[in-house]
């Protein structure tokens, strides 16, 4: 039996958990193509995000729920934010052990990340260390993992 709530109420348990854990409850949605983790403690996020993460967040829930397998990660802060990420194992070589259910998580630090707007954003996406980042980065999927 699947006990994962709907993506409405994971959504109030992890604004919960956050708030409980000393954070906003505000959380915004970012994929890995919003994202440049630098080091543990220095992020840049591309801000504001675009509108279709909201959508897409919420069909990568579905899917982990329906495989009884999901995340919801607050990843760094922003804005008086957190950005945050879903994931789930969608592909063979994804495949965790040990894990069922919905699980949340904070990075640990959580990082204050620096804003970057679009404009400048397109520009690091050719930046070497960006594309270093976006193909060793496995936890945090794509856009195109997500609409995939």
């Amino acid at each position: 039996m699947n006990d994962i709530p709907d993506f409405a109420e994971a959504v109030d348990l992890f604004r919960d958990f956050l708030t409980k854990s000393g954070h906003s409850g505000e959380v915004f949605w970012v994929f890995r193509d919003d994202v440049w983790r630098l080091s543990p403690t220095y992020v840049w996020v591309k801000y504001p995000p675009p509108a279709k993460n909201a959508s897409l967040a919420k069909k990568v829930f579905s899917e982990g729920r329906e495989r009884g397998l999901v995340e919801i990660s607050g990843i760094a802060t922003a804005a008086q934010k957190v950005a945050a990420t879903i994931w789930f194992p969608k592909y063979d070589n994804e495949q965790t052990q040990g894990w069922e259910g919905m699980k949340m998580t904070i990075y640990d630090p959580l990082p204050d990340a620096k804003l970057v707007g679009r404009l400048r954003w397109q520009l690091l996406r050719f930046d070497p260390g960006f594309q270093r980042y976006q193909r060793m980065e496995f936890f945090i999927g794509t856009k195109d993992w997500a609409a995939s």
